[in-house]
């Protein structure tokens, strides 16, 4: 990746607090994600019941006036007007996180007091874009590159890469949310609707990252002469595509 600029890079900040973990953490396996440890954030909104609620009792109603910056790490491209859009996770003392091009870091945060990054895998994403986090899955880090249309698994200690899968079917499909690991699969969902991408959802096997199911959404076109306001239209916009029923995959994850 060829970045030509001079503005500052993107950092990322935090109020951590210092935790005692090995420099090799355990696989993330299915049981964990139903009930991960309180000390943890192994999932984007927490654990499958989206609440982004955590459990512990640090940091309260009487003491978050006292919270201050402890350190940041300058992560990201060179390029102008970056953000991290991303939720980083963190492992037993090890934060995952993405940047807008597609690079996944691994930042030992344990001291509470400093980040240093241990690795950095950098896919080569051509284009930048909206990103929002990356899922974990035995010993490995599932991340998109957004507009370059992939899902890549890397080696949660060595930072190398295991699988890169292209997804990319389309002019403007983008993958920008997070995948979302299951027992058996990961979920990927395309965006970029408002492009006229026709959206999928599929299921990746974790280990090879080979698909094992993809929905084909059954589509009519809604005509150019229907009144704003309804489903399919916005004013002064023309109409799209749309599904008329939901397709199940091809293969139910467990």
């Amino acid at each position: 990746m060829n970045l030509k600029s001079t503005a500052a890079p993107t950092a990322l900040a935090g109020a951590l607090l210092a935790s005692a973990a090995p420099l090799y953490a355990a696989d993330v396996t299915f049981e964990r994600l139903l009930n991960p440890e309180p000390h943890n954030w192994l999932m984007v909104h927490h654990d499958y019941s989206a609440q982004r609620f955590s459990r512990l009792e640090t940091i309260n109603k009487s003491n978050i006036k006292n919270m201050k910056l402890l350190f940041a790490i300058a992560i990201g491209g060179t390029s102008p007007n970056e953000a991290l859009e991303a939720t980083p996770l963190v492992e037993d003392g090890f934060m995952y996180v993405v940047d807008g091009w597609g690079a996944v870091y691994k930042i030992d945060v344990r001291s509470g007091t400093q980040g240093r990054i241990l690795w950095k895998m950098d896919p080569g994403q051509e284009k930048y874009g909206r990103i929002r986090g990356v899922a974990l899955w035995g010993n490995l880090v599932i991340s998109t590159t957004g507009k370059d249309g992939r899902v890549i698994a890397t080696d949660k200690d060595s930072g190398k890469i295991v699988w890169d899968k292209n997804l990319n079917d389309q002019p403007e499909v983008e993958l920008s949310s997070a995948p979302l690991a299951l027992k058996d699969d990961i979920i990927v969902g395309a965006s970029g609707g408002d492009q006229g991408v026709r959206d999928w959802i599929v299921s990746l096997d974790p280990k090879t990252g080979n698909v094992n199911g993809r929905p084909s959404p059954s589509l009519r076109p809604v005509s150019p002469a229907a009144k704003p306001g309804r489903t399919g239209t916005t004013p002064g916009r023309p109409a799209a595509a749309r599904s008329t029923s939901p397709v199940p995959m091809t293969r139910r994850p467990t």
